[in-house]
C-alpha cells in the first residue's frame, strides 16, 4: 500500500516470484480516500465498499473507521485507474430513490498521465 516517509510518497506491492525486473507502466495505484457524509445505515463494510468502488477497488479501511471511532468521516484505500477523474464527490441513491452527495477527499493525489493513461507524471511531462 502506499506509504509516507519524510513527505515522499511510495507505493508498495507484494513480491511473487514471476516478477519481471523492469519497471512497468503503473496503471493502478493504492490511494489514501476520505469519505464525509455517509449516511449511518452505509457505515458497515459492504456499505462503504460499495461507496468507493464508484473510485475504484476497495482494498481496505482504517482503523477508526472499521471500529466507528468517529462516523463524521470514513478512511478508505481504494486501488485507483490513472485514468480516473479524481471526483470531488460521488452521488449515492439511497433505498428510498432519493440520492445524497457523499464528499471525496484525497489527502494525497499522485500524479497522472491521460494521455498514456498511467502514474508516474502529468500531461505536461508526457
Amino acid at each position: 500500500g502506499p506509504w509516507d516517509v519524510w513527505g515522499y510518497h511510495l507505493v508498495i506491492r507484494k513480491w511473487s516470484r514471476d516478477l519481471p525486473m523492469v519497471l512497468e507502466e503503473c496503471k493502478t495505484m493504492p490511494v489514501w480516500v476520505k469519505l464525509s457524509g455517509v449516511p449511518v445505515q452505509y457505515w458497515t463494510k459492504m456499505g462503504l465498499s460499495h461507496i468507493a468502488s464508484v473510485l475504484g477497488k476497495p482494498l481496505f479501511m482504517d482503523v477508526n473507521t472499521t471500529k466507528r471511532h468517529s462516523l463524521s468521516f470514513a478512511r478508505i484505500c481504494v486501488d485507483m485507474d490513472a485514468t480516473s477523474s479524481f471526483p470531488n464527490s460521488i452521488v449515492l441513491e439511497l433505498e428510498n430513490g432519493c440520492t445524497t452527495s457523499i464528499g471525496v477527499e484525497y489527502p494525497w493525489r499522485p500524479a497522472a498521465c491521460t494521455l498514456c493513461r498511467v502514474f508516474d507524471h502529468s500531461n505536461k511531462t508526457c
